[in-house]
């Protein structure tokens, strides 16, 4: 997506990118004379009603935009090459998060009817770019697996990727299922996985090279 089709993209945090700048004193009058706009469009933005675009809302995103990614964030965990604990703070927006309820044991896949075996996780931190979470179940050998009385999140090591392109993203998540996972790329959960990260990106806003579209006509 080139930069002016970026600027013009729909802000979706709008709503709470207008409630930080008054909670710092802005006026809504402010806000208008900033982003360039009229009085009733910033206190539709408020109300959530509509959204302003990354274009109309630079002003603000520069002062509070990093509110914004520091209120959105994961912490994962994952053993070092020493055997270690590490814990990591990823920030950003989470796209996808997607359990697949199946092992994986000697080339074969053996499917896990109470609980997921794998996990995939995406956020989006900003400028187009993105990071996967590639996550394993692993349940301590102290705790039962029928108690509550944990934090769910804690029981998944994290492999984390390097920032991506979207067009990588997809490169990453093929590799994934075709060279770990041993999965063709037609299988049902290969299928499934493909499927669902097309439709959250484009619920969030983000243009997917091959989707063929049919638009309506208003």
């Amino acid at each position: 997506m080139n930069s002016t089709k970026k600027q013009k993209r729909p802000f979706k945090q709008t709503k709470q990118l207008i409630k930080l700048a008054l909670n710092e004193g802005w006026t809504q009058n402010e806000i208008k004379d900033a982003c360039r706009t009229q009085q009733s469009i910033v206190s539709a933005w408020k109300n959530g009603s509509k959204l302003g675009t990354e274009q109309q809302l630079k002003p603000l995103l520069e002062l509070f935009g990093h509110k914004l990614r520091r209120n959105s964030f994961k912490v994962y965990w994952n053993y070092s090459d020493d055997n270690e604990v590490e814990f990591f703070k990823v920030e950003g927006k989470i796209i996808l998060s997607h359990l697949m309820n199946f092992d994986i044991a000697q080339g074969s896949i053996f499917r896990i009817s109470h609980v997921p075996q794998q996990k995939i996780v995406i956020h989006h931190q900003g400028n187009n770019l993105f990071r996967i979470v590639y996550q394993s179940y692993s349940l301590p050998r102290d705790l039962s697996d029928k108690t509550n009385q944990y934090d769910q999140d804690s029981l998944w090591k994290s492999s984390i990727s390097e920032q991506l392109a979207l067009s990588e993203v997809f490169n990453a998540l093929n590799y994934f299922l075709n060279e770990k996972l041993k999965l063709e790329k037609n299988t049902g959960h290969a299928l499934m996985l493909q499927f669902v990260l097309r439709k959250q990106l484009l619920n969030h806003g983000f243009s997917v090279p091959d989707i063929v579209e049919y638009p309506a006509v208003w």
